[in-house]
């Protein structure tokens, strides 16, 4: 898989409170709320019943589009049952995305729904990019809400209670989504993926939308310092920034360094923001060491191509952090 061409979309080389004790759970190795890595500091997942893959399509825009997802057990279903949509990066699959992040193990813990779409020509579009799908003039923001209507319908699951998460391409959607769809999302949680600078002209969310954003200070595709132009990329504190002041947070942030419970050479600071609008909250994850990936999962490519997967903590049970504390 031609992993590189990931770089077509991306650029080259509540309350602080809240988020303050999500770290400190992460931190503690605790199994059924903290997300930490699988084998890492000698947490284990508990066995649970596994729940059900369904593939689907269906219309919009005048385009068919398929989507997978994943249904928990009756045994764990929360009810109203939550939807976690997650994105894949360019090239890539829904099925891909799914093994990478073992988002559906996470779902069928804690109950919650795991929607993986399919984008077209496996992008994302993202207005200023050059993917398929935005050469192709696809409407991506208008296919998620079609989408969530179409499966909440059909599954009996909650399309008010939703976080979208995303790498790469899938993560620079997610930023978009929170500009266009913070009417229907309960936050985002973005990977790898960095806000246009563009798309950070014309954000103007509906209302406060929280924000949880993860990426690698050694990225080789999605470079962490941004890149400039009016087409190219907020760094990553650039990012956070961006969504606190939309937010009225605090000016500044806090910062809080985690244990090391992986010693795979990469390190995990916390940053957060104070006293955000509408009990949200702002802040994020920077992987010291991490490269383009899925803190927590399977790499997306070779060391070499992608730069290190970090095991600190699983990104999956982070996402369900932030909707146990938003639902």
């Amino acid at each position: 898989m031609a992993w590189a061409s990931w770089k077509t979309d991306l650029p080259s080389s509540s309350t602080r409170k809240a988020f303050v004790v999500a770290v400190a759970l992460l931190a503690s190795g605790c199994v059924t709320s903290s997300p930490a890595a699988p084998g890492a500091g000698g947490a284990k997942t508990p066995a649970v019943r596994a729940g059900t893959d369904i593939e689907g399509t269906l219309r919009s825009g005048g385009v068919t589009r398929s989507y997978l997802l994943h249904l928990p057990p009756a045994s764990s279903r929360l009810r109203p049952t939550p939807i976690v949509v997650a994105f894949h990066g360019y090239p890539m699959t829904a099925g891909q995305l799914s093994r990478i992040t073992h988002l559906s193990s996470v779902a069928d813990l804690h109950g919650f729904a795991a929607l993986f779409p399919q984008g077209y020509g496996q992008s994302w579009a993202v207005p200023g990019g050059s993917t398929p799908a935005q050469q192709a003039g696809i409407d991506d923001v208008a296919f998620v809400r079609d989408l969530l209507d179409a499966v909440a319908r059909a599954y009996e699951l909650d399309g008010s209670l939703v976080v979208a998460t995303g790498i790469s391409n899938g993560g620079i959607l997610t930023e978009l989504l929170g500009c266009s769809m913070a009417d229907r999302l309960l936050a985002i949680v973005p990977v790898a993926g960095l806000m246009r600078r563009d798309t950070a002209a014309t954000c103007q969310p509906a209302r406060p939308i929280s924000v949880v954003a993860i990426h690698g200070t050694a990225d080789p595709i999605a470079d962490y310092a941004g890149a400039s132009g009016a087409d190219g990329f907020l760094s990553f504190p650039e990012t956070l920034g961006f969504w606190a002041r939309l937010n009225h947070c605090s000016t500044t942030s806090t910062s809080t360094s985690l244990p090391d419970r992986a010693h795979d050479n990469t390190s995990v600071t916390a940053i957060s923001y104070s006293g955000c609008a509408s009990g949200t909250e702002v802040g994020g994850y920077a992987v010291t060491g991490g490269g383009h990936a899925w803190p927590g999962g399977e790499p997306v490519g070779s060391v070499d191509e992608m730069g290190v997967t970090s095991q600190q903590f699983d990104t999956g049970q982070l996402i369900w952090f932030v909707l146990l504390r938003h639902r």
